[in-house]
């Protein structure tokens, strides 16, 4: 709906809750409760303002590191225990008003205890106001089993009904009997600016209902439903992914010839930073604002990117870099940066890809074959079980099998796989392996002509190989029919190599007993979207970590050093 109203977002947030301490700012998987209601404000498609109001300098402080405003403190006469909410409103809206110096056509109370109502919510609800002529739409749920039929009043412990309109039958009441009713379930509360300020009312006189799921309306107000929204939340059953929004640019400017933008975490690699911000002029950002990647990339020589971006360098960026003649990524892979627009615009993309440099880092190996140890021995089951208070009263679900004389099969036998196979002689286990660009020389692994003879007898099979045009899709309908049934997949490659609806078939029907996986398919996109994560809610049988095989403190080292010395050597060819 295309609309020129102003809207203006509050969130009230003060300090002094009793029935949870903190709890505006109590972190649930990772993050604070207040900031999964500032993403769900953010991704809206009508809130340009979301402001936080509150008494408490720790949860302002918090709430703009999520992407909220906070221009004032809320004064401690409006943040008390029996303040009402409409009062603190009404008192958010008039300050925006003089902060924004302007007058606000709508206002949408969010409150942070509701962190399941998400951006489809709050547009759905504004939509609703926008095309009626009411004073607000407020959010209501079903009261589902709690219908007033079975609201009781017990006086001298006698039971009574509670309401005289729905009394409840002697032969007693069923759900699908009950005349629909609903309940404030407290996550929405959109209002005309004159229902706030004229009427001091959140209702105003005429308001209109937004019905919402009832997944969607787990209101936070004791310590049970915080547990109950703590487990959803980290089971994945939430739509609101919250992260924090670092907008800081760092300038190192000393009039170099050459300017470079650097998007890698360097904050840990002080020597790295200090050796290009001693040789080139340096912007250094963690920003995923791509507006701001745009304006930063439009003067450089050169970007040093992040391996793993949260959006595609494409010709929606690139379009606006009028001297960029390299992108060197620290990372082997590079289906992050649209190389055929490089190509195009000669603009060179440099990996680790190919350097000697790569030999040295052993992250992604280990790691690889830490998901055959997770896998084979089930140790993320185990940790649920005995957060669950059992113990070895679940053997049967816990038992795992013995690494020693199984057959792996390796696909790809680069860096990687190579690594991967020597840690599993030294396991006892025998080694398959198939790469038609190699000839493996290792008298312990057995090298095959065909992949047919590698994944029909392997027991456990990883997945080594680089994305290019011949691996997309490689691991497909053909390769899972062949499969040996029974067998573990383990792929820290890339999330495009492998048909994810063919996989998802595969555990389905047991072909494969488990997956490890470290990637999936368009990493970029909304990953929450992605097949394999919805699918690994519902299975755990298959594991998924977010492409962290090469995150170390010593790999990501070597890796920033191998592309300082790809930018100097660059560079210094470019000066001849």
């Amino acid at each position: 709906m295309k609309n020129k109203k102003n809207f203006l977002c509050v969130i009230l947030a003060r300090g002094g809750s009793k029935s949870i301490p903190r709890k505006n700012i109590y972190p649930i998987n990772n993050h604070p409760l207040i900031s999964y209601t500032i993403s769900a404000a953010l991704n809206s498609r009508f809130i340009k303002n979301v402001i936080v109001s509150t008494d408490d300098k720790k949860i302002a402080k918090i709430s703009k590191e999520y992407g909220a405003l906070v221009p004032f403190l809320r004064p401690k006469n409006l943040a008390k225990d029996k303040t009402l909410s409409v009062d603190a409103l009404r008192h958010s809206v008039i300050e925006c008003e003089k902060f924004f110096e302007t007058k606000f056509d709508y206002v949408i109370e969010l409150p942070c205890v509701s962190p399941f109502r998400d951006e489809t919510d709050i547009d759905g609800a504004l939509e609703l106001l926008l095309k009626s002529k009411k004073d607000s739409v407020i959010s209501y749920v079903n009261t589902g089993e709690k219908h007033p039929i079975r609201l009781k009043k017990i006086i001298g412990n006698k039971v009574k009904d509670f309401c005289r309109e729905y009394p409840e039958p002697k032969k007693g009441s069923r759900r699908q009997d009950f005349e629909p009713s609903y309940i404030r379930n407290g996550a929405i509360y959109a209002m005309r600016r004159d229902c706030i300020i004229k009427q001091k009312s959140r209702q105003g006189k005429n308001s209109l209902p937004f019905i919402m799921n009832e997944n969607k309306s787990i209101n936070i107000d004791n310590k049970f439903d915080l547990l109950t929204a703590k487990l959803l939340i980290e089971k994945g059953y939430c739509t609101n992914v919250p992260k924090k929004i670092d907008k800081k640019v760092l300038f190192y400017k000393k009039n170099f010839k050459k300017k470079i933008l650097i998007t890698t975490p360097l904050h840990f690699l002080k020597e790295i930073k200090n050796q290009l911000t001693k040789k080139y002029d340096c912007i250094i950002t963690k920003t995923q604002d791509q507006n701001k990647i745009k304006s930063l990339v439009k003067y450089v020589d050169c970007w040093f990117c992040s391996p793993c971006p949260t959006y595609l360098i494409n010709e929606d960026i690139l379009k606006f870099a009028q001297n960029l003649k390299l992108i060197v990524t620290p990372s082997t892979g590079s289906n992050h940066i649209d190389k055929d627009f490089c190509k195009k615009k000669n603009i060179k993309v440099k990996t680790l890809l190919k350097t000697k440099f790569i030999k040295k880092i052993y992250a992604s190996s280990e790691f690889t074959f830490g998901l055959l140890l997770s896998t084979i021995k089930k140790i993320p089951k185990s940790v649920e079980i005995s957060k669950s208070g059992h113990w070895r009263d679940e053997e049967d679900i816990l038992r795992g099998h013995e690494l020693h004389g199984k057959t792996i099969g390796i696909i790809g036998f680069g860096r990687i796989g190579s690594n991967v196979a020597k840690y599993a002689v030294a396991f006892g286990m025998k080694v398959l392996a198939y790469d038609p660009f190699k000839k493996i020389k290792n008298k312990n692994i057995s090298q095959k002509r065909s992949y047919s003879d590698v994944i029909s007898k392997a027991d456990i099979l990883f997945i080594c190989v680089n994305l290019n045009d011949k691996t997309k899709n490689m691991i497909n309908h053909v390769w899972f029919k062949k499969i040996k049934k029974g067998s573990i997949l383990i792929n820290t490659s890339r999330g495009e190599i492998v048909s994810e609806t063919g996989l998802i078939k595969a555990l389905k029907s047991k072909v494969l007993s488990y997956v490890a996986t470290d990637v999936v398919k368009d990493e970029q996109k909304d990953i929450k979207k992605n097949k394999l994560i919805k699918f690994s809610k519902i299975n755990d049988r298959l594991l998924i970590t977010p492409h962290i095989a090469g995150l170390t403190y010593e790999s990501e080292e070597k890796a920033a050093q191998q592309s300082l010395i790809t930018i100097n050597n660059f560079f210094k060819d470019k000066n001849k």
